[in-house]
């Protein structure tokens, strides 16, 4: 039974919010501004990803904003991964990059491991095929060197078989019988991914599992194979992880629909433990679609610690963006203070960061 945890309309977060120019220059395209879907912050350093296409983009502070500085074609890191470009496909197929962290000196990625359904033959129709997609089964890990923004050597996870993500979890009597279903339909679909020092939690937009959103505790060996992992359930009033990112000793996680509906999505506060009975995070906000969001099919996508001028705070991105927010080369990401966000929930935040101050 879902609990009635639901946000109680009050103070309006986007009279909190402040925004950040993201300058993309010569990599923008309406491709990557309009399908930004994972954000990580290291000091004067942001990485973004896009769930279209193969690449990783390096962004330094400048001003009050960010620069890029350097564009990333993952292949050309020395890796052999399924869907290449190619001289007959010079894209490649897509790498579905849904998340993305920063820990310790290393940058983390994680591809969404889902299959799709294969698009209609004919327009009205629906396609009854389903299509894996082994470009997407992609978990990483890469060494960032000292000058914040160069990459050093970078692991693969196991795609396939023993210690692959795919492979232990179409074991798991919960998550097993969802694997093979497409995205979108309740087929395992990864879209968060945050990294402590013993810990690497993935969030599920799908499967719920009775309604119950899901995180994945993954053990890792140092070649990223799987060597133990828990499942921990959530109460989200029926809606499943978008993102997720660690803030001092919790969690916060970006929560909406399975499917391609526009909302509606909320914002969650839990405290990060592995339980075997079902959690009940606590609600701090949930977007209101039809005021905020006026006219757009926008939908926050990733969420990442940003302290700004001395203050503790978080970046917020978002996929589809309205027309303002991404405007020739410049995205504009939106950033808000933990002591406003403290305000939103009408109590204050358990999962209190500190300030990490600069020599």
């Amino acid at each position: 039974m879902h609990t009635q945890n639901r946000f109680v309309a009050g103070a309006d977060m986007s009279e909190k919010l402040d925004r950040i120019s993201l300058q993309y220059g010569r990599a923008a395209s309406d491709e990557l501004l309009g399908n930004l879907s994972g954000i990580a912050v290291n000091g004067d350093t942001m990485w973004t990803v896009s769930d279209e296409g193969r690449t990783i983009e390096c962004l330094k502070a400048d001003g009050d904003g960010f620069v890029l500085r350097q564009q990333y074609l993952i292949d050309d890191l020395g890796v052999d991964l399924p869907g290449a470009p190619n001289a007959k496909d010079i894209k490649g197929d897509e790498l579905d990059l849904e998340s993305i962290d920063f820990h310790d000196g290393l940058l983390w990625l994680c591809g969404s491991h889902c299959n799709v359904r294969k698009k209609p033959v004919r327009e009205g129709q629906l396609n009854p095929e389903i299509r894996s997609r082994p470009s997407r089964h992609f978990l990483a890990r890469i060494k960032v060197k000292s000058d914040g923004c160069s990459l050093g050597k970078i692991a693969i996870a196991p795609r396939i078989g023993p210690g692959s993500i795919r492979a232990v979890l179409a074991k798991d009597p919960y998550i097993g019988p969802f694997v093979d279903l497409p995205s979108k339909e309740n087929g395992l679909d990864i879209e968060g991914i945050t990294v402590s020092d013993d810990k690497t939690l993935l969030g599920l937009r799908g499967p719920l599992l009775d309604g119950f959103a899901v995180v994945v505790h993954l053990q890792l060996s140092n070649r990223l194979s799987i060597k133990e992992y828990a499942l921990s359930f959530f109460d989200l009033g029926g809606l499943a992880i978008r993102d997720l990112t660690w803030i001092g000793g919790g969690v916060l996680i970006i929560a909406g629909p399975v499917s391609e509906a526009a909302g509606p999505f909320a914002l969650y506060e839990w405290d990060g433990r592995t339980s075997s009975t079902i959690q009940h995070p606590r609600q701090i906000y949930q977007w209101q679609h039809g005021s905020e969001n006026a006219g757009s099919s926008e939908n926050p996508e990733g969420l990442c610690r940003l302290d700004r001028f001395g203050k503790p705070g978080y970046a917020m991105i978002y996929d589809h963006p309205r027309a303002d927010r991404a405007t020739g080369s410049v995205y504009f990401a939106d950033w808000l203070s933990h002591e406003a966000l403290d305000t939103l929930g009408g109590a204050k935040l358990y999962c209190a960061p500190t300030v990490v101050k600069a020599d």
